[in-house]
């Protein structure tokens, strides 16, 4: 149960985001752990709290709980309130709210991890060919200590219940599976919350993965881990973790789709007479033909020189830029005079 309200307790505001609630979560979960302040009743009960708050707000569904049937159902209140209320029939049904809305804790059975999403920069070539990325990660892991359960060892087994977590309650005559009021849901009783997770039954950690990029993928590609996301529950199975590619510009090349595109230049003398200069590929560099007459600006096709992936070849396009010679001696000053006294002018003014 809860002392005061949940988003106050992590510092967050009721339109919080998933992420918002969880980077505050982790940053005061790291502050009060019991393992970092150790033989801190106050810290420990700090924890509890902290973790208490997040269970809620964590879960869609006891959040909005929450935020539509109130935060009073959460909160703990004095024995002698409940006394009163119960002497002049008013009733506390928040349990059974909560178990209309999120189930119990032993009999709403296996619960699926959390899926998580991760940012992951690659460089532009190995984005085009492809390869292997190892890159470390931030996430939950099943508590070493209570193994996921959230309670640590000892206890006896619930007498209310017989261990099964659960209870049957009848309602306006409909029987209906609540949870166990004697052991919270656990099976057995006399057992205290783990000090390590908070009852939660998992811990932050980090984790070593190994990510294969297929070659041709793209700024935005979105690739699948399955079974990498946060550790599930009650014997559930862990979520996915989705990998969200940003590809880093490269110094010469630049891709639209499939294509690649370059831009070199050429000397005033082989854009006017014709040669052949050496381009680089992503493979390896090639000689690319210049026709005489070339003009500054244009561009060449390497046919099958772009992206490689399925569904055929992407091309690379190469946009010359005709260097025009700076500090003419006066010999070659000359012999330009010359020369442009021997061309044909194009696109002059008529007679």
């Amino acid at each position: 149960m809860l002392t005061r309200d949940a988003y106050d307790i992590l510092g967050v505001a009721k339109t919080a985001t998933d992420a918002e609630i969880k980077k505050a979560y982790r940053k005061l979960a790291r502050k009060y752990h019991p393992d970092v302040n150790p033989n801190n009743p106050e810290a420990e009960t700090k924890f509890k709290e902290i973790s208490a708050a997040y269970d809620i707000l964590s879960n869609p569904e006891k959040r909005q709980e929450y935020d539509s049937v109130g935060p009073n159902a959460y909160y703990a209140r004095p024995e002698a309130a409940r006394d009163f209320e119960a002497a002049h029939g008013f009733h506390d049904f928040s349990d059974l709210f909560r178990d209309f809305f999120t189930g119990a804790q032993a009999p709403r059975g296996p619960l699926r991890g959390e899926d998580l999403t991760v940012a992951l920069k690659v460089d532009f070539l190995e984005a085009v060919r492809g390869g292997k990325r190892t890159f470390s990660l931030e996430k939950e892991e099943v508590c070493g200590t209570c193994q996921g359960s959230g309670w640590e060892q000892g206890g006896t087994t619930c007498a209310g219940c017989g261990g099964r977590g659960s209870v049957e309650k009848k309602v306006d005559n409909v029987r209906i599976m609540v949870t166990c009021p004697q052991c919270q849901g656990s099976g057995r009783t006399g057992q205290k919350v783990c000090r390590r997770c908070g009852g939660r039954g998992a811990t932050l950690g980090r984790e070593s993965l190994e990510v294969v990029i297929p070659p041709g993928v793209d700024q935005g590609t979105r690739l699948r881990l399955h079974g990498k996301g946060n550790p599930g529950f009650n014997g559930g199975p862990p979520g996915d973790l989705f990998i969200i590619l940003g590809v880093r510009p490269h110094p010469l090349f630049t891709r639209k789709g499939k294509d690649i595109y370059l831009k070199t230049t050429v000397s005033l003398f082989d854009a006017v007479l014709g040669g052949q200069i050496t381009v680089p590929t992503l493979d390896k560099p090639v000689l690319l033909k210049i026709p005489p007459g070339t003009q500054n600006a244009q561009r060449f096709r390497l046919k099958g020189k772009g992206v490689k992936s399925g569904g055929g070849n992407g091309d690379q396009f190469v946009e010359v830029t005709v260097a025009i010679p700076k500090d003419l001696n006066p010999q070659a000053r000359a012999l330009f005079q010359d020369l442009k006294d021997l061309v044909p002018r194009e696109g002059g003014a008529g007679p």
